[in-house]
């Protein structure tokens, strides 16, 4: 019966391990895709906030939860781009982490 107990542990271990690595991939491919759309498109009118949010997502490897709002034309712009490239990767829209909170 413990034998039974193990064997079946293990494909949960190997799930959640494949489950790591498919979140580190996504981070990485979510990385490359936000520094090589911002440095396409420039800088320009994109907020600090809005570049501050996305570094601290990566940083924390892109698991803080949705917390970057954009707020300008080309924060929304580049939103959209970078939600094109994740669905073109394979990312479900969930992953991404925009979120406009409303100010109390």
């Amino acid at each position: 019966m413990a034998l039974a107990f193990v064997a079946g542990a293990v494909p949960a271990l190997h799930a959640e391990t494949d489950a790591d690595a498919w979140t580190k991939t996504k981070c990485a491919r979510y990385d490359k895709a936000f520094h090589e759309l911002l440095a396409l498109g420039g800088r320009q009118g994109v907020t600090e906030g809005f570049i501050k949010g996305n570094e601290d997502f990566i940083a924390a490897g892109c698991s803080n939860g949705a917390d970057v709002c954009p707020r300008s034309a080309a924060d929304f712009k580049l939103a959209n781009d970078l939600t094109l490239a994740a669905m073109g990767f394979g990312t479900a829209s969930t992953f991404l982490p925009f979120i406009c909170r409303k100010a109390e």
